[in-house]
């Protein structure tokens, strides 16, 4: 009797999947890409649009790639205290806007402040597109 009520419940774990372990997608201890938008306390029309616009492209298009840990959009106040080592490891004076690649063990630094300054706002379409060109770059390769 034993034997059969052992043989059952082994039968039932087995089958019912109660001994498999949850496997988890494997998310980048690092991620592939960090944008940083970098502002001041004092903040211009422009500087607010690109923001702006840059979040509602990383929330609309890119959403599956930041969940997964691919994509990490940071923004960051240049007159935050705390925020001095970042900023210090920027070639920046107040707004910024930065595209970090990491690649085995070395970061691809890309400058595009002058780009979404001359498009954040007077622009928007050409910004979005020159956005998604330097993500889809920064990505090649990545599922």
């Amino acid at each position: 009797m034993k034997t059969r009520i052992i043989t059952a419940l082994v039968f039932i774990i087995f089958f019912s999947g109660g001994l498999q372990a949850q496997v988890k997608p494997a998310v980048p201890a690092q991620p592939v890409l960090e944008i940083y938008y970098f502002h001041p306390n004092e903040r211009c029309p422009i500087d607010q649009s690109i923001e702006e616009n840059l979040r509602k492209l990383i929330q609309s298009e890119y959403t599956r790639k930041v969940k997964e840990g691919i994509i990490r959009f940071r923004v960051v106040n240049t007159d935050d205290k705390t925020q001095a080592k970042l900023v210090s490891s920027f070639d920046i004076n107040a707004q910024a806007l930065w595209f970090v690649k990491h690649e085995k063990s070395r970061e691809i630094k890309t400058d595009l402040t002058e780009f979404a300054f001359a498009n954040g706002l007077s622009n928007v379409d050409k910004f979005k597109v020159g956005i998604r060109d330097e993500i889809a770059t920064a990505l090649k390769g990545v599922k």
